[in-house]
């Protein structure tokens, strides 16, 4: 009995691992995501066609690390490559466990517009340019609506920004962006004001709400036509600074 009983683990551990990619296809995806194209197995597959608020990304890969399910965490690579014209690249390590999630090396970066249409998110002035992120180390335990980590460090930058000012584009350069664990859970984000705009700002962003408190200083690296529009913002301070929120 013992032996049919070893032999029925076995075969119950190799069906699990035979198991085809092609499951995704059952699962109750969002109305906003879609898939075709999936192959290889569940532990190593790739989607050849996804796609996220409308916009496209091919051969999405994945590969579970099977040696950590000993250690009770479920830890996977993702990639999505440059090739194939994808807006946007990804390459990082995700892990689940007892004791929450975590994200380790995660190197990503893409088209600004197209994090704009993912994320549902409106400027107001039309902005083009390029973004990275890079997380080290990030974990969060016992994930929520408010509450989206534990420790983060890393960082983010907006590249080569440009906006559309009475139909000229003017170019705003480089804009890093600090990242860490607010002490209510939520993600931080700040700026230092080492910019052409002058913009800095402290703010903290979840599910939930968003919140942004910082001021933006003229310099003689902001364009003319984005200066003058920053009157409208209200009195500078002493210092020249226009102060805003969200």
């Amino acid at each position: 009995m013992k032996r049919w009983w070893w032999l029925l683990v076995v075969y119950v551990v190799a069906l699990v691992v035979m198991l085809p990619a092609k499951v995704i296809y059952w699962l109750p995806l969002p109305p906003q995501v879609s898939v075709s194209q999936v192959s290889g197995s569940l532990w190593q597959g790739n989607i050849g066609a996804l796609q996220i608020q409308g916009v496209p990304l091919t051969n999405v890969g994945w590969n579970w690390r099977v040696s950590k399910l000993l250690t009770g965490q479920l830890s996977i690579d993702v990639t999505v490559p440059a090739a194939a014209g994808n807006p946007l690249t990804v390459n990082g390590t995700v892990q689940v466990g007892l004791s929450g999630v975590s994200v380790d090396n995660l190197r990503s970066k893409g088209d600004l517009a197209t994090l704009l249409q993912v994320s549902n998110t409106r400027l107001p002035l039309t902005t083009r340019g390029r973004w990275s992120v890079n997380v080290d180390a990030f974990a969060v335990s016992d994930p929520g609506p408010a509450k989206w980590c534990n420790q983060l460090r890393g960082d983010a930058q907006g590249q080569d920004i440009q906006v559309l000012v009475n139909g000229v584009w003017q170019n705003l350069g480089d804009f890093p962006v600090g990242l860490s664990c607010d002490n209510s859970g939520a993600v931080g984000l700040s700026m230092n004001g080492n910019n052409s705009l002058g913009l800095a700002f402290d703010g903290t962003i979840n599910s939930q709400d968003i919140r942004i408190a910082g001021t933006v200083r003229p310099n003689p690296r902001t364009p003319e036509g984005l200066a003058k529009m920053l009157q409208y913002l209200g009195q500078p301070d002493a210092q020249g600074r226009y102060r805003f929120s969200l």
